[in-house]
C-alpha cells in the first residue's frame, strides 16, 4: 500500500496534463458540494474518443491525484471504455482501497467526463 501512497503524493504534488488546452472542443466544470474540490476538464474528441484531456482545479490530494492519474489513462478511450473503466478502475487506479467517504474525491473527474460524453 505505501507504493501507492507514493505515487498518489506524486500525482498531487505533481499533476500530469494540469492546465488549459487550446482548442478544446468541450469544457466541463465538476464539484464535490461536501468537500468544495472542483474541477474543470477541457478535451479535444476524435472519431467518439478522448485524444487529449487538460484539466484544472482545487481539491484534496485524492480528487488531485484520481484526475492527473486519470488524464493519462482515457486517452484513446470512448464513452463504453469509461464506462467499463467506472469506478471500479478508479479505486485500482488508486491502489485498492479508497474508504467510502473519499469516494466522491477519488471520483470527481470521472464523473466529469462521463458529462463529457452525455454532453457530446
Amino acid at each position: 500500500m505505501s507504493d501507492y501512497k507514493d505515487i498518489i503524493i506524486d500525482h498531487y504534488k505533481n499533476p500530469r496534463n494540469f492546465g488549459e488546452l487550446d482548442n478544446a472542443d468541450i469544457s466541463m466544470d465538476e464539484a464535490n458540494a461536501s468537500c468544495g474540490d472542483m474541477i474543470q476538464i477541457q478535451v479535444k474528441m476524435g472519431n467518439g474518443m478522448i485524444e487529449e484531456m487538460r484539466w484544472r482545479g482545487v481539491g484534496c490530494a485524492i480528487s488531485t491525484a484520481a484526475a492527473s492519474m486519470l488524464s493519462e489513462k482515457i486517452v484513446g478511450m470512448n464513452k463504453a471504455d469509461l464506462e467499463k473503466f467506472g469506478e471500479a478502475g478508479i479505486i485500482e487506479m488508486l491502489g485498492g482501497e479508497v474508504n467510502a467517504g473519499r469516494m466522491k474525491c477519488a471520483t470527481l473527474a470521472y464523473r466529469g467526463l462521463l458529462k463529457i460524453f452525455n454532453n457530446e
